[in-house]
Order: structure tokens, then sequence, then C-alpha cells
């Protein structure tokens, strides 16, 4: 194995004195007093359940319409990607992957030695998904078909028809398609349906980190067919085990609360997505408006991203997401989900120095 280096995330390390990151794509974090409720005093600290507890796994059913025998918990939806990954694919499979992307799900297969095939959408054609060059391109031996639904960076959606023509796809080159399910659900009312929907060939992984601002908790799960699942924490015994079980009983009571998070990622969104809109109105170097659904957004821009990236740094300590981190470098994204105030101060430096500029 040989893992390309997580530029994205090595970049945030080092900008993690940042005044302000205006790219982050996770829902404004959420308080452990915000439940109202203390860990239980009877709690078994030195038991674990290697699936996952059994009501985490029951409420992770409800989101995705299937039965808890469907789902494993893993220790956050990076660890997720990689059991997917490490249990499917051999050296030299042919793995496609949808661009742009969050980096992990593109270089996982890349790092287990998978000959990896990108397919970019273009941004001037709205992202559409090309199926009829996936189905080319997969022909008879791709072994997983990769894609995130909500896409990140760009919001954009795979409907059930995609999802459906997907399924055909992996029937047809005996494959797998992996869909990273973190954003689903922000798209609240026209959320895709879940890709376990479409057969065993499907599957799915999530987490709370984005929806609920839980990510310390760092818990995640894969959904799928009961006998993939079986390899996969096959291999999770020699990663994590099972994950931590304080953990789990907080994303419980998250899972169990789901409305009430959805309704507060509504509210932060809907205050933030009109401050984007009205910002980016005034910058007429980026091209592309505010995605209706999702938490971030990935303009195109006329500037240098990398230049542009640095001297906003520099000058604002403001943070943008390069496009490069996704596979697309004339973009850059920024995330919806924050302190509004931030947004707001942030866009504004960026503004300022985009005018500076041109």
């Amino acid at each position: 194995m040989d893992f390309p280096p997580f530029e994205h995330l090595l970049y945030y390390e080092r900008v993690h004195g940042a005044r302000l990151n205006i790219s982050y794509s996770n829902i404004r974090e959420f308080r452990l007093d915000g439940f109202r409720r203390g860990l239980p005093k009877n709690l078994d600290l030195n038991w674990t359940f290697r699936n996952g507890t059994p009501g985490l796994r029951e409420l992770i059913a409800k989101r995705h319409r299937t039965s808890s025998r469907h789902v494993l918990v893993t220790t956050g939806a990076t660890e997720a990607n990689f059991l997917v990954n490490a249990s499917l694919v051999r050296p030299k499979d042919r793995v496609l992957v949808d661009i742009p992307i969050y980096s992990p799900l593109r270089d996982v297969p890349r790092g287990v030695g998978a000959n990896v095939v990108e397919i970019p959408r273009a941004c001037k054609d709205g992202w559409r998904l090309d199926l009829d060059r996936w189905r080319k391109l997969a022909g008879r031996r791709a072994r997983l078909l990769v894609f995130a639904n909500l896409n990140n960076p760009t919001s954009t959606a795979l409907t059930r028809s995609d999802l459906r023509e997907l399924a055909d796809i992996a029937e047809e080159c005996d494959g797998h398609v992996l869909v990273d399910e973190t954003f689903r659900e922000l798209a609240f009312e026209d959320a895709p349906p879940s890709a376990t929907e479409f057969g065993h060939r499907m599957i799915a992984l999530s987490t709370v980190t984005k929806v609920c601002g839980l990510g310390t908790l760092r818990v995640g799960w894969i959904v799928g067919a009961p006998d993939l699942l079986d390899r996969f924490a096959g291999l999770k015994d020699y990663t994590t085990g099972g994950g931590s079980v304080l953990s789990q009983t907080i994303a419980t009571w998250a899972l169990s609360r789901w409305d009430f998070f959805l309704r507060r990622a509504r509210r932060i969104l809907d205050v933030n997505r009109k401050i984007a809109a009205d910002a980016l109105r005034e910058m007429p170097a980026l091209e592309e408006g505010v995605p209706s659904r999702g938490s971030v957004l990935f303009p195109h821009c006329s500037v240098h991203v990398a230049k542009l990236a640095d001297r906003l740094l520099r000058q604002y300590k403001t943070v943008i997401a390069e496009g490069r981190f996704f596979g697309v470098p004339d973009h850059f994204r920024l995330g919806l989900g924050g302190e509004t105030r931030d947004l707001r101060k942030g866009l504004a430096n960026l503004r300022r120095l985009l005018r500076s500029i041109s």
C-alpha cells in the first residue's frame, strides 16, 4: 500500500490558527450540554460492540430505510471508506471516481493499488453526470464506482434514475457502487434516496459529523448487503475493533433527535445561503451561483486560485479550500454551515481582495 498525502487535511493543520475559515463543510458545532442529559452512570466502559451498539444501528437503519443487519458502525466515514476499498479492491483493479470529489474517496483506492480513472464533470454543463461515459469506461471489469451524494464540493445530487442506472452498470461489470451520503439529507425534502435501496451492489457510508456538528465523536457507518458487511467487519477487527461506546452513546442521542438537527441545519443554511448569494453577486470573478441544497458551494474563479488563497490567508487570515484538493484547480470550496458573522466577514475579505487584484 502506498497512500498519497492527505493534502486537504494537512493544509487545515497548517492554517489552524487562521482567524476565519469559510471553507468547512460541516454544520456549526453542537455542544454536549445541548443534549441536556448526562451519560448513564452504569455505562460499561470495558465492553464495546463489534458492529456498533444495537440501538445506534437501529436508528441508522431507519435513516436508510433498511434493517440493522445492513449496518456496520465505524470510526467516522473515513474508516468506512478505507474498509470498503481495502476489502473489495486489489492492486491493478479498475476504480472509477467522480470528479470533483472529496480527496479520500479518490485517493484511498489509489493507496491500495487500484488503477483509478477520474471521470470529470463540467461546470459549464451544470455538473451533469454523463452516464453513457460511465458505462463505457466501466466496461466489464470496473471493481468500484465512487460518488458522493450530495457531492462534496458542488452539492449536486444523484437522482433516483441516476442511482438505478449506476446499479445496472455495476451489475454489468460485476462491481459495486460506493456512495458517500454524508450530505444527502441536507437537501431536506428534496433529499435523494439512499443508494442501498437499489440492490446488493450498492454501498452507502455516512456520519454524524456534518449534519450534527459532532465531528469529535468520530462515529460513521456503512450500509450494505450483510455478506459485504461481514468482510468489512473482518478488516475492522484489525483497525479499530469495536468503536467507542461513549461516542456511540452520544451519537445515539443525536440520531434519536435527527429531525431537530435537520431543522437546526436548515435554519443556519437558509440565512448563510442568502448572505453568500448577495456577496457573490458583487464578485464578478466568481462564476456559478449558490446551490439550493447542501452545505458547500464550488465557484469557478477567473483569478489564479492558489495565489488567491495564499494572499487571502496572509493578508486577511481567511481560509478557502483550493479546488486542487478536489481535482479541479480553477475552483475553490466555500462552506455555508458555520457562524453567520464569520461567513459575512470572510466573504467581505474575499471581495476586498478580488477587487484589489482586478
